[in-house]
């Protein structure tokens, strides 16, 4: 699983749309708001959770049932649209285990039953807790994407999850939601075969390639220089980001980690400047900041030495990057 995840403005209008401050939420998980635009920025794993547990302190049931209108929502989240393009509810449910992770760090896992199928939803490392406004969410959205596109009023067999519920959702499922030990979603299996009226197999021959090539990049980052940009995004702000600070973080030695990148032919030199480069060039962004502002927070106590060493990373000086993105 790739270490980083794409949010746009695309995703901060669709909150507003719900009725939810999608500026609050960003600047409350420490995401920098002000540097979302038309391309999005990228955020790591933890940033996303801290996103999630965000989410959860702001947001209400009535949010939370508002994702059932799911027509809304699709046309800010292209795997959600290339899932109501699918032929069946067991084709759209294997789209979604497919490309969840290209909206977060989510794995939805599948078992198939004699008649029943059977979801369940846990962030991809298996063990970090998922956020109760995450998880209902995430129901709420498989079964209003299963009734828009098969136009029926499905209904689960069984909705169960770590957290309480409410009236509301025992009357949106059709069926009395319960506490239980795993956050579980089972369909009855006749049910995933009623045919979509959104089938779309054009749309989703266009849609593929794309989807697919985002697949195989967050995969091709799955490398231990990944990791280590990762901990760096964590610790440059707080200027604790020597290779004994990062290797601390990560578990194992300097030299065991200067021996796995190494190996990727890359070393713990160019992982910082490539990170504060990335770290730079998304704070630049921002017109509000000024460069000495963005040097101190990606390292450097003197923006002179910054500005030396972002133009030795680009080609060009913080001015010319300024100029030329803000034109």
């Amino acid at each position: 699983m790739g270490s980083f995840f794409l949010v746009d403005q695309s995703y901060k209008n669709f909150l507003d749309s719900i009725g939810v401050n999608g500026e609050r939420i960003f600047k409350k998980a420490g995401i920098p708001y002000e540097n979302i635009d038309d391309e999005g920025i990228s955020i790591n794993k933890e940033q996303y959770v801290s996103f999630m547990n965000s989410m959860e302190t702001v947001t209400t049931n009535e949010h939370i049932l508002k994702l059932s209108n799911v027509e809304e929502l699709v046309l800010f989240v292209p795997p959600l649209f290339a899932a109501m393009c699918a032929r069946n509810g067991m084709k759209c449910i294997e789209r979604l285990a497919t490309y969840k992770q290209l909206m977060g760090p989510f794995a939805l896992t599948i078992v198939k039953h004699s008649r029943t199928l059977e979801l369940a939803f846990v962030f991809d490392d298996y063990h970090t807790p998922i956020p109760r406004f995450t998880v209902l969410s995430e129901q709420v959205l498989i079964v209003a994407i299963l009734r828009k596109a098969t136009g029926m009023n499905i209904v689960p067999k069984k909705v169960s999850s770590l957290y309480e519920y409410g009236d509301e959702f025992e009357q949106y499922f059709g069926v009395k939601p319960h506490i239980g030990e795993k956050n579980e979603l089972s369909f009855d299996l006749a049910d995933m075969q009623e045919p979509f009226l959104t089938a779309n197999n054009t749309m989703w021959q266009y849609l593929e390639p794309e989807l697919k090539k985002r697949i195989d990049e967050l995969e091709s980052d799955d490398s231990y220089a990944a990791k280590v940009r990762n901990k760096l995004i964590e610790l440059i702000p707080g200027g604790a980001y020597t290779v004994d600070d990062v290797a601390t973080d990560l578990g194992v030695s300097p030299r065991t980690l200067q021996r796995r990148l190494a190996v990727e032919k890359t070393t713990f030199i160019k992982q910082l400047n490539h990170t504060r480069e990335l770290v730079a060039r998304n704070y630049l962004k921002n017109e509000s900041m000024s460069t000495d502002e963005v040097a101190f927070l990606v390292g450097y106590s003197d923006a002179n030495v910054f500005n030396r060493a972002f133009r030795s990373w680009t080609g060009q000086t913080v001015s010319q990057f300024k100029k030329k993105y803000n034109k």
